[in-house]
């Protein structure tokens, strides 16, 4: 993923493109496309480095936090992962290697926050993982379907 910086000359008084500056670190959620009633979703988190040098990344926690989030098309959320837990300030660094990629796993039952069970339906996923940055990073959503 590139993030374009852009340079504002005071001089023009325009904004130029002055470089892609490329994140070495990439995040990535895995998840099934359907599943059926009931069934266990397994989630994996997937940060890999992908340049040709080791890249310390910042995580928060005594384990590292990450977040899951299930919502209907709508954007009400239905579940967490970690709602109702208490997050650790603790900044850990560990350094990936070149190409190397750390993994997280969860496992989804099919339960709102509030212990119901959902409903089969088409959900949108998407994680997080939080650093000392100000913004967490993000991975892009996907659809997670419950077949009927």
């Amino acid at each position: 993923m590139a993030t374009a910086l852009l340079v504002v000359s005071p001089l023009l008084g325009m904004a130029s493109q002055a470089h892609q500056v490329a994140d070495p670190l990439m995040l990535a959620l895995v998840a099934p496309v359907e599943v059926r009633p009931g069934a266990p979703v397994p989630f994996t988190l997937r940060l890999t480095n992908v340049t040709d040098q080791p890249v310390d990344a910042h995580f928060l926690g005594r384990e590292i936090t990450y977040d899951i989030v299930v919502a209907r098309e709508d954007g009400t959320v239905v579940w967490r992962r970690l709602a109702g837990a208490v997050v650790p300030g603790i900044l850990q660094v560990r350094t990936l290697k070149p190409h190397e990629t750390l993994e997280l796993r969860d496992v989804w039952r099919q339960r709102a926050n509030d212990g119901s069970a959902v409903p089969p339906w088409s959900y949108t996923v998407w994680a997080t993982l939080p650093s000392d940055s100000p913004q967490p990073r993000l991975t892009e959503a996907a659809t997670l379907r419950i077949a009927r």
